[in-house]
């Protein structure tokens, strides 16, 4: 083969490779650089959701509930006490403190639940915690150590089936029932019968309820359980 033979066939041997190996780029080398791009735009929008996912938790974190132990006694004669026994201290106007009768009353005890108005609930000194007049706490915190307590007189949510209720004589307060279990307690305007034989089955003060017990919950503004203890009557 002459020299401008053999220079002619190299030349289209190679431009025939050419040809080919453009077709080939041409028709393979779009789906690679789709392919990153999609996955560049996938990355993209997945840091975003998560940077507002993220943002959002620490613009708005969880309220976190105090951790409070807390125990209580309960007499028909004597009164009530609460007692802060360990954990956090809390801020009384942070708190609620709401009775319930347990099982051991009836099957509709847990219809008697009932918030403990805290201008009956009294610190060591012998004043209300909060003053209803002014509208400010004269006790504010609630601290391991701590004993809250409510007189006999304001316990009272018992009338005896065969003593008539002048309807007044037990309420200070029209709006505000001194009690730690009002809602089982009714203003009589007649003795006995089978109403009240239903609601004294619920009553605190009443004598056949010694020896059973209702729960004392510590609760939040909310109505969320913080805790809960057990309360057992003594006459």
């Amino acid at each position: 083969m002459s020299p401008v033979v053999r220079r002619f066939s190299t030349r289209m041997w190679w431009w025939d490779n050419m040809t080919k190996h453009a077709k080939y780029y041409k028709d393979n080398a779009i789906s690679p650089v789709v392919g990153v791009m999609l996955m560049l735009v996938v990355t993209v929008i997945i840091a975003a959701v998560v940077s507002a996912f993220a943002g959002g938790i620490a613009s708005s974190p969880k309220k976190t509930m105090p951790n409070v132990g807390i125990e209580a006694t309960y007499s028909q004669t004597s009164g009530m006490t609460i007692s802060h026994v360990r954990g956090d201290p809390v801020a009384l106007s942070q708190i609620d403190f709401r009775t319930t009768p347990s099982e051991l009353f009836g099957a509709d005890a847990s219809k008697f639940t009932w918030v403990i108005n805290k201008t009956i609930i009294k610190s060591s000194d012998n004043q209300a915690i909060f003053n209803n007049k002014t509208g400010f706490y004269n006790t504010s915190s609630f601290v391991v150590g701590d004993i809250l307590h409510i007189d006999p007189a304001d316990c009272l949510d018992y009338t005896d089936e065969n003593t008539q209720d002048d309807g007044l004589k037990w309420t200070r307060d029209a709006n505000v029932p001194p009690s730690v279990n009002a809602n089982a307690r009714l203003l009589w305007t007649s003795s006995g019968g089978d109403k009240w034989t239903y609601f004294a089955a619920y009553e605190f003060g009443n004598p056949k309820n010694i020896g059973k017990y209702f729960y004392l919950d510590l609760v939040d503004p909310t109505g969320n359980l913080i805790t809960r203890t057990k309360v057992t009557i003594n006459g």
